[in-house]
């Protein structure tokens, strides 16, 4: 990891052809197996993400990207009888995914005025889940405090982007990127991400 970060903000050497820095907005579309309505951690959340990358070859790039997720919220209601009295007890279920990949890439030529490039390498994931719920009066004097789990875990990641020439240094670019989210046998799942953002080569 270190090297990678080393190769995409640092000197390149004789062999490299430059660089860049892009950064943008992801849409985090987060899929879990399990029953339909366990799928509490199922989300769309928005999504930050940032990274670099050096140009080993002309067509060969390697880097890092960062992720900075939004909290997601599902609220479940559930009602029950207590001493003869109907009373609604909410459980609110909160999931935040941040991650770290290093990724190498494939490019068209440089001189096109739109790249294509493809991707893959190693995310390293933080997924934070938070469990709360509230209790009536007549059950509990107080609310219970949440429960939160944090899970890492290190997977595959593959992607795919396409950069639109806006000037010498800066383009626009479309992306999507793919891994996999395997933290227990009880929490499995995906995340696919599309995202635009801007990046200056150079």
């Amino acid at each position: 990891m270190l090297v990678l970060l080393m190769l995409a903000v640092g000197p390149l050497g004789a062999a490299a052809q430059g660089a860049y820095v892009q950064g943008g907005l992801a849409l985090d579309a987060r899929r879990f197996s399990g029953q339909e309505e366990d799928r509490v951690f199922d989300a769309n959340a928005r999504t930050v993400w940032v990274g670099g990358a050096g140009f080993l070859t002309p067509a060969l790039s390697a880097g890092v990207e960062f992720e900075l997720g939004a909290t997601s919220e599902v609220q479940q209601r559930v009602t029950v009888t207590i001493a003869g009295r109907p009373e609604t007890v909410t459980t609110t279920y909160g999931s935040r995914r941040r991650a770290v990949a290093a990724l190498f890439g494939v490019h068209t030529p440089a001189r096109r005025a739109v790249r294509v490039g493809a991707y893959a390498g190693l995310v390293f994931t933080s997924f934070r889940r938070r469990i709360a719920a509230d209790a009536p009066p007549v059950v509990l004097s107080g609310p219970p405090p949440p429960t939160v789990f944090t899970d890492r875990a290190g997977s595959p990641i593959v992607g795919v982007d396409v950069a639109v020439s806006a000037g010498r240094y800066l383009a626009v670019v479309a992306t999507v990127r793919a891994q996999s989210l395997h933290f227990s046998s009880e929490l499995n799942g995906f995340s696919i991400r599309p995202a635009l953002a801007a990046r200056l080569s150079f």
